[in-house]
């Protein structure tokens, strides 16, 4: 889910962009086939489907592209302080 930012490099306020490199999905998938032949390689396999499943999605600026925006409701806070 996209979460709402303020760019400092912009000052765009609104929806990140995500991205994902699909690099770990391939990894992924590779275990997977690889585990069917060598069995010990579903605990890493496993290990690998939760990490992917429960890490943040990387969020961008969608004006310029910065790449590491300040979360909303972070940035009105310090503004009130």
């Amino acid at each position: 889910m996209a979460k709402e930012i303020h760019c400092p490099n912009c000052h765009f306020e609104g929806n990140a962009k995500r991205i994902s490199s699909y690099g770990g999905a391939m990894l992924f998938i590779i275990l997977l086939i690889v585990s069917i032949f060598f069995w010990p390689l579903f605990i890493a396999t496993g290990i690998l489907f939760i990490y992917l499943v429960f890490r943040p999605a990387d969020q961008i600026c969608p004006k310029c592209k910065f790449t590491t925006p300040i979360p909303l409701k972070q940035h009105k806070e310090q503004s009130q302080a």
